[in-house]
């Protein structure tokens, strides 16, 4: 297959699963927006944006009929364990789980927080955190890796503001599909964050390894750099 055909595979499941519209065309839109965005939104080879979530975004606010629900499977277990199951298979061939776990780290402790505040039984944390949509956004979405930073440290920072937005646009306006609006609103910090904290961008580990890699040019061309660095302090010092 070609490459860019699961990578088109991928933005089409998550548009089906996460976009609700009665019109098929208001999907092909959402499609050829979420599609059109890995070419023609690009900061240094990355995506600015999610492209499921900026086709989900646009037509929200394009169209009349077209809206997430983030609700639809319920609290079940049965689907939390299988998004669970699935969604980690996925983080676990992209090695991100750093991005899910700052992620739903710190949106839990902000929710925690809050309904020790208001005094609330455990049971509402539960349903805020089982929703399906929320698990479906923590390791499907949030951890693409042509969207996230490079860099560790950036990550965990990127997630937990999002974690944060996120928090508040849902409890103090009241927006149930806030984690969505949260990761539009701060993807294009991911560009940001990597002029900061410069590493490896990711690439695919050749097929029959399931371990991700970096990109070897740009490992190269870093080793090759701190080596003349080195080179060059050994020279001066002596």
């Amino acid at each position: 297959l070609h490459p860019s055909i699961p990578s088109a595979l991928i933005t089409a499941l998550g548009l089906s699963m996460l976009l609700r519209t009665e019109h098929i065309s208001t999907m092909i839109l959402a499609a050829v927006i979420a599609i059109s965005s890995k070419f023609l939104l690009k900061v240094n080879g990355k995506h600015l944006f999610n492209p499921t979530n900026i086709g989900i975004v646009a037509a929200v606010l394009l169209t009349h009929d077209a809206w997430i629900s983030p609700g639809q499977w319920g609290e079940s277990s049965w689907y939390t364990l299988l998004f669970l199951g699935t969604g980690g298979v996925v983080v676990q061939r992209v090695g991100r789980w750093d991005t899910t776990g700052a992620f739903l780290g710190s949106y839990a402790l902000l929710e925690l927080g809050r309904n020790l505040w208001l005094g609330w039984t455990g049971d509402v944390l539960l349903h805020r955190l089982t929703s399906g949509s929320l698990l479906v956004f923590s390791l499907f979405m949030i951890t693409d890796p042509r969207t996230i930073p490079n860099a560790r440290v950036a990550r965990l920072l990127w997630a937990a503001a999002i974690a944060l937005l996120a928090f508040i646009l849902r409890n103090a306006y009241f927006l149930p599909t806030a984690v969505f609006w949260s990761l539009f609103a701060l993807a294009p910090l991911s560009a940001v964050l990597d002029l900061i904290w410069a590493s490896p961008r990711f690439t695919w580990q050749a097929e029959g390894n399931s371990e991700p890699q970096e990109n070897e040019q740009e490992n190269e061309e870093a080793e090759k750099t701190a080596a003349e660095k080195k080179n060059y302090l050994l020279a001066t010092n002596s």
